[in-house]
């Protein structure tokens, strides 16, 4: 039986850890073989901006996978863009119709993987590969579709999340779902602690999927009749929530707000963060030390949780803590503008700041 060709699309830290599984699982090895990697060009980072790879395409020169960095045209993605439902979700269009290296490359092979790409894909490509695009979606479609479903719910404070795997077609995260797994959010997870879980959630309801696929084959052709061998839901579209892509500004807080969040006092509306203003989901506004808490949880490692002091230098709050019992707020560790990172006591003694 031959294997099954792939081609893995993805960008960031928690999907190279995806494709790295699939390279060290045993059982999938046997039965994948991962032809081309799809990820985005070099980007400058840091405040040398070095020219750095990005996470997935370091694993697949470690395999020796074939790679393909893709660009976006920006005039012509804002021009197919603006009569999309998919443009509030800030998501870029990849347009990949003029790109003929890829339509070559994925010409023949049986199945796309897409996990953080972070690109629309045009409908023309998505009915290339004989099994399609599928889409590993941190979320629980159709609730917080968009670039940024695991911080979401850590900043609305949900109790859940989980894991959509649909089969993709030309709308963003509005295909029907091949498979859909529930996980708990605990209390102290931040967006790191997520991304691990959801990948380790994904790749596991991944490996079930196409091993199942294996399972009993008498024939090649019975691999791909996935009509018959893979039951298809249509996601209940009226419930859709969506997500954009996160920014360096969507961590500011007001000074404000952040000693009334000490002493857990109401916010007004100007003084809530960012993304709970823009929203129409419900907050509750008097529990300020938990709505801090919340949204530090979600923004974690970036772009943080900062705000300007008087003298208009910015301070990042780079650690803190929550007491569930007393429902009370502790700064732990923060950095001024300039300066190293310190704890928090040690500045606020220096500068009488809170």
């Amino acid at each position: 039986m031959k294997k099954l060709t792939l081609a893995y699309f993805g960008s960031p830290n928690f999907s190279a850890n995806f494709l790295e599984k699939i390279f060290t699982d045993q059982d999938l090895r046997r039965v994948i073989d991962v032809k081309l990697v799809v990820t985005q060009p070099d980007k400058p980072i840091g405040r040398k901006q070095i020219l750095t790879e990005t996470p997935v395409k370091k694993v697949a020169k470690k395999y020796k996978i074939q790679i393909l960095e893709l660009k976006t045209n920006k005039s012509e993605a804002r021009n197919k863009n603006q009569n999309l439902e998919t443009e509030k979700n800030n998501k870029r269009f990849l347009d990949l119709s003029y790109n003929s290296n890829l339509w070559d490359l994925i010409f023949g092979l049986d199945l796309c993987l897409v996990y953080a790409f972070s690109y629309i894909i045009s409908k023309d490509l998505l009915e290339i590969p004989k099994l399609g695009f599928w889409n590993i979606h941190p979320s629980l479609l159709p609730i917080y579709r968009g670039p940024s479903p695991i911080a979401y719910p850590l900043i609305f404070e949900e109790k859940e999340t989980g894991v959509t795997i649909i089969k993709m077609d030309e709308k963003v995260d509005h295909g029907p779902i091949i498979a859909q797994e529930k996980l708990k959010i605990e209390e102290t997870d931040r967006r790191p602690d997520l991304e691990k879980k959801l990948t380790n959630l994904g790749f596991k309801m991944f490996r079930q999927i196409i091993m199942n696929l294996f399972q009993n084959l008498e024939t090649e052709s019975q691999l791909f009749d996935w009509k018959n061998r893979i039951r298809l839901t249509p996601q209940n579209h009226s419930h859709a929530t969506y997500t954009r892509l996160l920014k360096k500004l969507d961590g500011f807080v007001p000074l404000s707000a952040l000693k009334k969040s000490l002493k857990n006092e109401p916010l007004n509306f100007e003084e809530r963060p960012a993304i709970l203003k823009e929203t129409g989901k419900k907050v509750e506004v008097r529990n300020s030390s938990k709505i801090i808490y919340d949204y530090f949880r979600g923004l974690y490692p970036w772009p943080g949780l900062w705000t300007l002091l008087p003298n208009g230098k910015r301070l990042k709050i780079t650690d803190m803590s929550f007491n569930f019992t007393h429902n009370t707020l502790n700064f732990k560790r923060v950095q001024l503008e300039g300066k190293k990172e310190v704890d928090f006591e040690t500045f606020n003694q220096a500068y009488r700041v809170f």
